[in-house]
């Protein structure tokens, strides 16, 4: 009889040493860039949060400005009678401010990471939640609410597609190897967003499980605001919005998985908006007589759906558009996307 001795992965050993009961400490992660007021309505709410019996909360903060924030940001947690963990990470990008947080989280020993937007508030049982919810359902990740800006999720689904807004991660994800995976939100995608995606798609290709959970909940400052598609917002912004979605899923799978990737994608994901755009440039064609206002409302659909086709299209050969920018409704291009340095 023959006997063969496989290694075990260093993917396989990290996720058998995860921990659903063994939850010592958990570290709230808030990334945070000129943005001082809505910071400290946020750590105003994480002053309130109920600790789990025999769990440590501690409050990182991941200040991404030019110029280092740090006495401000740390007066205003002690005006609040809060005490936080800080760091200061000058280079500009979303992957940049969450990796300098996930560093917080290691130093402060975090068995669980928290991961908020600062323009947030949230709820004071956010934490005994998350971690009930990790428990119950054996997670390694789970995502919670974001009142306001998104509809009830249905509790206890699989989830595959994750951001950063309320979401509880495992020790094992972020971890330095070979106690962990070490992932890291990939810094190319500074500019460009969905750096959350591309994350929380590497978890699961690693083979973590992301559970969805109505109960960990925060509240959103300004829901209308944090979303760019939402329809009160003017219609220039949200085509901008829509333009820079379609070119920065293109450019995004271009940079991390290369052109054959990117194809499959924009097949997948654009193929559908094609023909719901056409579909409702022809039903608006149809109702103009009979009914003006939702023949413009059908004609706008139509134009989003179109651009964001187009500007797909034209993420194979062109730069990606700089996503703070777009959310103000202004398109401006990011010169050179594939290189981590980029800062302008």
């Amino acid at each position: 009889m023959a006997f063969s001795i496989r290694a075990v992965s260093p993917a396989a050993a990290a996720r058998a040493e995860r921990q659903y009961d063994r939850l010592d400490t958990v570290s709230v992660l808030l990334c945070t860039r000129d943005r001082p007021e809505l910071l400290a309505e946020c750590l105003s709410s994480c002053a309130q949060l109920i600790h789990p019996p025999g769990i440590d909360i501690r409050v990182c903060v991941a200040d991404n400005n030019e110029i280092a924030h740090e006495h401000n940001i740390l007066q205003t947690a002690k005006r609040i009678g809060l005490s936080i963990d800080y760091c200061h990470e000058p280079r500009r990008g979303y992957a940049s401010a969450r990796n300098c947080a996930l560093k917080l989280a290691i130093a402060t020993h975090a068995d669980l990471a928290v991961f908020l937007d600062d323009d947030s508030r949230a709820d004071p049982r956010l934490v005994v939640e998350h971690v009930e919810a990790i428990r119950r359902y054996r997670a390694d990740a789970v995502l919670g609410r974001i009142e306001g800006l998104s509809r009830r999720p249905r509790e206890g689904r699989r989830v595959y597609r994750a951001g950063t807004g309320n979401i509880s991660l495992q020790r094992w994800i972020y971890a330095p190897k070979p106690q962990g995976m070490g992932l890291r939100f990939d810094e190319r995608l500074n500019l460009l967003g969905q750096e959350d995606r591309e994350f929380f798609a590497d978890v699961i290709r690693n083979g973590g499980v992301i559970q969805q959970s109505c109960l960990p909940v925060v509240h959103n400052s300004d829901a209308e605001e944090a979303n760019p598609s939402s329809t009160a917002r003017p219609f220039k912004a949200r085509l901008s919005f829509a333009k820079m979605e379609g070119r920065n899923e293109v450019v995004v799978a271009r940079i991390r998985h290369g052109f054959g990737k990117a194809i499959a994608r924009l097949a997948l994901r654009q193929t559908p908006q094609l023909q719901r755009g056409l579909t409702d440039a022809a039903l608006s064609i149809a109702v103009r007589s009979v009914d003006g206002q939702r023949s413009k409302a059908k004609m706008e659909e139509a134009r989003l759906r179109l651009a964001k086709v187009g500007a797909a299209i034209s993420g194979f050969w062109r730069p990606g558009f700089e996503r703070q920018a777009a959310r103000c409704g202004q398109l401006v291009e990011v010169s050179h996307p594939s290189d981590p340095r980029t800062s302008s």
